[in-house]
């Protein structure tokens, strides 16, 4: 039950973003539950040991190296569920490559679940 609350968590945010963003695509609703349950299993498992690992980088740039930690979060899901893309972004004008986007995708995927899971 513990592991159930972020993984609807997350099917809804993947769910809204790829509703508002035209660079997030699911293939189908069960890959969006795949894709939220890999994510969901990624940053529970394999966050914090990254973290750890890059404590050092992380003290030194204050906390930033968290956005690169989630996007390649994010990066790696889209990897390991096939059917799941974030394809490159044009934000106000401006044409992001796929890292951008992802990190644009991670920061929008971190505000939207910790607004949802403050509603739920």
């Amino acid at each position: 039950m513990k592991l159930l609350k972020p993984i609807v968590v997350t099917v809804l945010t993947l769910f809204i973003l790829a509703y508002f963003l035209p660079s997030v695509n699911f293939g189908h609703w069960t890959t969006l539950v795949i894709a939220a349950v890999v994510l969901t299993l990624l940053n529970k498992i394999a966050f914090p040991i990254l973290k750890l690992l890059f404590l050092p980088i992380n003290i030194v740039t204050l906390g930033l190296f968290n956005l690169l930690l989630n996007a390649s979060m994010l990066w790696l899901a889209t990897y390991l569920v096939p059917g799941f893309q974030i394809s490159n972004l044009t934000v106000m004008g401006y044409d992001l490559n796929q890292f951008f986007t992802l990190l644009f995708v991670s920061v929008l995927l971190g505000l939207l679940q910790g607004l949802i899971a403050l509603i739920l």
